[in-house]
């Protein structure tokens, strides 16, 4: 019988942080309602080593060795035939579930029938490289919201959903959901928004789980999250492909705001992260979230206030020296700030 679940491991360079990830996946699991497809991409340590050696002692566990390397996206997108699963969890291989976390995930996904959850939300903490940890810093968000309830939601019906992380590692989705969406992984950096965003905005049912099913690594050298790179440009191209995803869904076209103020504050936010954007392509980054606005921001949009609605229209205006300014000395120059106050929307 095909398995209830698939876990999809990508793994590239993380040699040091892999045996936890995966005994915290199958040590002590007697159940055989998962399986776990492992991409070895390319990687130029000995994690294809230490994939085999684990394969080869339990049979829940596939590997698949890329013979060029395709990034997490693409690793991914290359499990995905491989998987028999009936819902998929997307779990980085430097990263490890706590205890007990996948009973409680399948003991989740058994009380549901199949095709009534499109996608299951958990609890996560974050760890940091002293081993300090912090607990998700969106629960309030999402504990006692309508997300909880056994009847659970739509994003609509708690739309505070979108302000929380979209990655795609808290996210459990029935698989036959997901290929009906037709989106796929992008290429690059934040490539999992293109599934995660059109995946919480076409669901019929969504459900969180409060409890921490993943313990998130943040701030380990290399990681995104830590790495000055250009390819922190590669989030427009994933914000194409969501709004690509709206343009062909015109039952969402009210959430489509909504998505346009999460993208350019996440945009916004890559842009202020001090060593993510190389100093010399910081111009550029800035035109781009402009250019965003020009081409995505919906009709009759209207800007946050405060602050935060200031930078939003020097970002829409491509003005980047007054919006560093802001954003250095808490103030703008007068004439500025009156040409601010006179524009509309």
């Amino acid at each position: 019988m095909p398995p209830l679940l698939s876990i999809v491991v990508p793994v590239h360079g993380v040699e040091q942080f892999l045996p936890r990830c995966l005994d915290s996946i199958l040590a002590g699991q007697r159940s055989e309602d998962f399986e776990v497809i492992a991409v070895d991409d390319r990687s130029p340590d000995g994690c294809g080593a230490i994939l085999d050696d684990y394969a080869a002692r339990d049979p829940r566990l596939r590997v698949l060795h890329l013979t060029e390397n395709q990034g997490l996206g693409g690793a991914r997108i290359a499990a995905l035939p491989e998987a028999r699963g009936s819902y998929l969890w997307c779990v980085d291989s430097d990263d490890w579930l706590p205890e007990g976390a996948l009973d409680a995930v399948l003991t989740e996904l058994r009380a549901e029938r199949p095709g009534e959850l499109d996608v299951l939300l958990t609890g996560f903490s974050h760890v940091y490289p002293d081993d300090s940890t912090e607990p998700n810093p969106w629960r309030h968000l999402l504990a006692g919201s309508p997300l909880e309830r056994p009847e659970g939601a739509t994003l609509r019906e708690h739309p505070a959903l979108l302000r929380t992380v979209l990655s795609v590692w808290n996210k459990i989705f029935y698989r036959e959901y997901l290929d009906g969406l037709d989106v796929s992984f992008g290429r690059g950096f934040y490539e999992d928004i293109s599934v995660t965003y059109p995946a919480l905005l076409a669901a019929r049912r969504l459900r969180y789980l409060d409890r921490d099913c993943y313990n998130y690594r943040r701030g380990r050298p290399g990681a995104i999250t830590a790495t000055a790179s250009a390819k922190h440009a590669d989030a427009f191209a994933q914000y194409e492909a969501i709004f690509a995803f709206l343009d062909r869904r015109p039952d969402l076209a009210d959430l489509r705001g909504l998505v346009f103020d999460r993208t350019v504050r996440q945009a916004l936010t890559i842009y202020d992260t001090p060593g993510l954007v190389p100093a010399e392509l910081r111009r550029d980054f800035f035109h781009r979230i402009a250019a965003h606005f020009a081409a995505h921001r919906p009709p009759g949009y209207r800007y946050p206030g405060g602050v935060q609605g200031m930078q939003y229209r020097l970002a829409a205006r491509d003005a980047r020296l007054g919006y560093d300014e802001l954003r250095r000395a808490g103030r703008l120059p007068r004439t500025l700030k009156a040409s601010l106050r006179g524009s509309r929307g």
